[in-house]
């Protein structure tokens, strides 16, 4: 654990001298949502609700958001985004030590569990995602959890009990729920394999599932609060297809396995394959644990061990060779005709997109074969002649690489994808002469003053590779970066991104976020932060139409759709949406309504019985000035008047709650232009009034004349329960730690 500290000291040394990280994610996600739920929480309010993005989102219910997450607390009190990366640095260090714990438990060697514990911690599938924090946080409890597994399936200790609870509700909290998914479906299997195997009883096996739903009741406040934003977003009925098989794992990039860059790397702006992104292929756990993993695997193979001689460990081989072969499937998504058919016809398998996230099951089998591997690194024979040859080819691969390369024709030496491949032959070469001198040097007694020094070494060579691979995978730049910069434009006013043209500055060619080359982000730190791309917009309390998250209202999903595919309607739908500037090709604020409001009142309202009549009147001639077109039974009904005289004086926004100060001398709707959604209730000067479903995804409300003041709060429905529910399993837990256990009755 100590080499695994001092690697990654070295790796993410700029984190020491006060800077953090600010590609992708972090900067456009993560510290926005947090900044400013915590600015709320010292405040005095719960972070509920956030008024800057997707004219209104959830801000708790934001799964990724993550608040109740324990870790993210330091934030309260530390320099938050500094806080931030510190803290998923130490979750790399927390999934090597849990690594560490599982694989003892498993009876693995030492060198064996320091090889897989360097592995799991630095495998590329977490280091080159590190900035997608809640992929990070969650995957570093999948070893605990197999800890906590094997602790109760050999002793029913409370205590394990409690630490399996506690590591699934740490799991659930951590804000990623693809990763939770795969990692609840390993250990549900292991649990299996694991009670099968070994004749457990089923009252263990309940007992385990029970610790499960006791860690699920635990960080039931944010699941319940999410669970609700699902049901509303666009996901509710799943991901499309296309979605879904976004970054699938192609086929040729296997010898990502064999060297981390083979394609180059965005570290240093070499990367080169094409429709691709390096953090998620990223599959790296070494070229040595890999070497180890085959050892396993073959050994098993041949059945050379007899099955008197085999350690207790190696009897998991075939069940974590399983587990890669099918993860290995699982993540090739469009490239399989696997993945497809499942999408098609098993439940869960349209969730989520990226197949290539299944690796996660692929990366943890790979490195807990790793260690079992050990026990076959011997000195007989056969193996020592084998590796003397390994050796010399090693070298020879790398010398003859490194002489080649200036005799190469010009049009390969132009080519950028060469020079990353002579390099990483350079390299693999290299590391497996490194394997073969270690397996040469190997003390042939254990016992022996020299082998924890060996032991030493093939930790330390392992962690050399590895953090020679993740070097400049997660660029820093100073904290500064996220300072607000003051906003002159009216609070009250939002502006649009057109999705091309967000798209365009983020990703492609000349952006601010290119997949290829993660410098071009540092060069142009200034523009991209004053840049206002959401969610950059939240840390200068900008208002935004735009909302960057995986959960969005679905009616919020609609209405933008409408705004895209209808150009024509695009000013009044932008306008309806209270928005009075949009962005133009350069990034700049152009204004495209002056009198933009946020709030106003109309005469004529028009009932829908459908969303889609409503949406279908959307995109007609419609002036949103003085038409509302609301969602339920009737017909359109004006006003008496004749003249809209009604106005909204002010407009007061406290985060959860919205206070309007009026004038109205008649009867009529007041629209407000901000996300439809539960749990919001409306007060007019005091009594209770109904609020209804809008222009497509906002709010309205009858006014009668005489109102001065309309009162919007929000207050999640289902908070008593859940709260009473969390507060409930956490006595629960503390109970099973705290309890002595039974004393054995003595029958003499």
């Amino acid at each position: 654990m100590l080499v695994l500290a001092a690697a990654l000291v070295v790796v993410f040394h700029r984190l020491l001298l006060g800077e953090t990280f600010v590609w992708g994610l972090p900067s456009l996600q993560f510290y926005p949502w947090r900044e400013y739920a915590f600015d709320v929480l010292r405040s005095g309010h719960l972070p509920y609700w956030n008024p800057y993005s997707g004219a209104g989102a959830p801000l708790l219910a934001n799964y990724q958001s993550a608040l109740l997450y324990p870790f993210n607390w330091f934030g309260l009190f530390l320099p938050l985004a500094w806080s931030m990366s510190v803290t998923a640095v130490l979750h790399l260090f927390i999934a090597g030590w849990g690594m560490w714990a599982f694989t003892g438990q498993l009876g693995v060697p030492a060198v064996g569990r320091g090889m897989s514990a360097l592995a799991f911690a630095f495998t590329g599938y977490l280091v080159a995602r590190l900035g997608t924090y809640p992929t990070v946080f969650t995957a570093a409890w999948m070893p605990w959890m197999m800890w906590a597994v094997l602790k109760i399936m050999g002793d029913t200790r409370r205590q394990y009990i409690g630490w399996l609870a506690v590591f699934t509700a740490l799991q659930l909290l951590a804000g990623h729920a693809q990763t939770t998914w795969y990692s609840m479906l390993l250990v549900g299997l292991f649990s299996a394999y694991w009670g099968v195997t070994h004749r457990v009883r089923w009252q263990r096996m309940a007992v385990l599932a029970l610790a499960v739903v006791l860690g699920a009741g635990v960080a039931s406040a944010q699941l319940l609060p999410t669970a609700e934003l699902l049901a509303q977003s666009q996901r509710s009925s799943g991901v499309d297809y296309e979605k879904t098989m976004n970054f699938s794992y192609q086929p040729q990039r296997t010898m990502n396995f064999f060297s981390a860059n083979v394609f180059g790397t965005p570290g240093d702006g070499s990367y080169s394959t094409p429709g691709g992104a390096f953090f998620e292929d990223a599959v790296y756990i070494g070229f040595t644990p890999l070497l180890s993993a085959f050892a396993a695997i073959i050994t098993w193979a041949w059945g050379k061990l007899r099955r008197h001689n085999r350690p207790a460990f190696f009897a998991t081989v075939p069940f974590w060779l399983v587990i890669v072969v099918v993860a290995f499937v699982l993540a090739l998504g469009r490239y399989s005709p696997l993945f497809p058919f499942l999408y098609e016809h098993i439940p869960t398998f349209s969730m989520f997109q990226a197949p290539v996230r299944w690796h996660i099951w692929t990366v943890f089998g790979l490195s807990v074969l790793a260690g079992i591997g050990t026990g076959m690194w011997t000195r007989g024979h056969w193996v020592l002649f084998g590796t003397r040859l390994a050796t010399a080819a090693g070298i020879g691969a790398a010398l003859l690489a490194l002489v080649a390369f200036p005799f190469l024709p010009p049009e390969l030496v132009q080519n950028r994808a060469i020079a990353p491949l002579i390099l990483a032959v350079v390299v693999t070469g290299t590391l497996g002469a490194a394997a073969g001198v270690l397996t040469l040097a190997q003390p042939q007694d254990k016992s022996s003053s020299r082998y924890p020094w060996w032991m030493l070494a093939v930790w330390i060579v392992i962690a050399v590779d590895l953090s020679y691979a993740a070097w400049g995978l997660n660029p820093t730049a100073p904290s500064s970066f996220y300072d607000p910069i003051e906003n002159t434009t009216a609070a009250t006013v939002r502006a649009y991104w057109p999705d091309r043209i967000e798209t365009n500055l983020k990703f492609e060619d000349g952006g601010y976020l290119q997949f290829y080359d993660y410098r071009i982000t540092l060069n142009r730190l200034a523009d991209y932060r004053a840049s206002e791309l959401p969610n950059l917009n939240m840390l200068d309390r900008i208002p935004l139409l735009n909302n960057f998250e995986p959960l969005l209202i679905g009616s919020f999903m609609r209405y933008t759709t409408l705004v895209e595919r209808y150009p024509a309607q695009r000013d009044n739908l932008l306008g309806a949406a209270g928005v009075g500037y949009v962005y133009d090709e350069q990034g700049q604020r152009v204004e495209l309504n002056a009198a933009a409001q946020r709030a106003w009142f109309v005469d004529t309202a028009c009932w829908h019985n459908d969303r889609e009549g409503v949406e279908q009147a959307l995109i007609d001639n419609w002036d949103a000035g003085s038409v509302v077109h609301l969602l339920g039974e009737g017909d359109c009904a004006v006003s008496a008047a004749d003249v809209q005289t009604n106005s909204v004086e002010s407009l007061t926004d406290n985060a959860n709650s919205l206070v309007l100060n009026t004038t109205v001398d008649h009867d009529s709707w007041l629209v407000l232009a901000d996300s439809y959604y539960p749990g919001w209730s409306a007060q007019v000067d005091g009594q209770p009034a109904g609020i209804v479903p809008a222009n497509g995804m906002f709010r309205a409300v009858r006014v009668p004349a005489g109102a001065a003041e309309v009162r919007f709060d929000y207050q999640f429905r289902w908070f008593w329960p859940s709260v009473l529910a969390s507060i409930v399993s956490i006595f629960i837990v503390v109970v099973l730690f705290r309890s002595r256990e039974p004393q054995p009755t003595s029958l003499t």
